[in-house]
C-alpha cells in the first residue's frame, strides 16, 4: 500500500522565519510556495532526497487546524506522509480494517495531489497522512 515517505510536514508561525533557518541551517530551498484557502494554510516544499519538508503557517494567527495546533502545542513536528499508488484503494483497505480516520474520503492537498488524514488514535498518536501523486512536485 505504502510507497515511500512523501514528506513530514512542520507547523510555524512564521514561513519566512522559518524558510531562512532552513536554508542556512540545512541548504533546503523550497521548490513550491501556495496558499491552500480552502484549509487556511500557507504550505512550502522543501526536497531533501526523495523526501519533502512540508512548512506550514496558518493564514491567520489560530486560522485553521495548523493554527489551532500552534495555538495548543506551538511550533514543530506536525505530521508524517506516505505516498500510495491510490489512495482510494488504500482508504478501502483501512475502513475495512476499521483504523480511525480523520478523512473517510480524499481531498486536495498541496500541488494538485489527493489526501486523506487517518487519526492519531490509530498511528500511535502520530498523525498520519496518505497523498496519492499523479507526478512529482514541480517547482512553481
Amino acid at each position: 500500500m505504502l510507497k515511500k515517505i512523501d514528506h513530514i510536514g512542520i507547523a510555524v508561525h512564521d514561513m519566512d522565519g522559518a524558510l531562512k533557518v532552513f536554508q542556512d541551517v540545512f541548504g533546503l530551498r523550497p521548490i513550491k510556495i501556495e496558499t491552500l484557502e480552502e484549509i487556511s494554510v500557507v504550505i512550502a516544499f522543501l526536497p531533501l532526497g526523495e523526501v519533502l519538508i512540508e512548512l506550514l503557517q496558518p493564514t491567520a494567527p489560530g486560522a485553521g487546524r495548523i493554527g489551532q495546533f500552534l495555538q495548543d502545542k506551538g511550533p514543530g513536528f506536525h505530521h508524517i506522509a506516505y505516498r500510495v499508488e491510490s489512495i482510494d484503494q488504500a482508504l478501502a483497505k483501512l475502513k475495512e480494517q476499521g483504523v480511525p480516520m480523520r478523512d473517510e474520503t480524499p481531498r486536495p492537498g498541496g500541488d494538485d495531489s489527493l489526501i486523506a488524514f487517518m487519526d492519531p488514535a490509530g498511528t500511535q498518536n502520530v498523525l498520519t497522512e496518505l497523498v496519492q501523486r499523479s507526478r512529482e512536485i514541480e517547482a512553481k
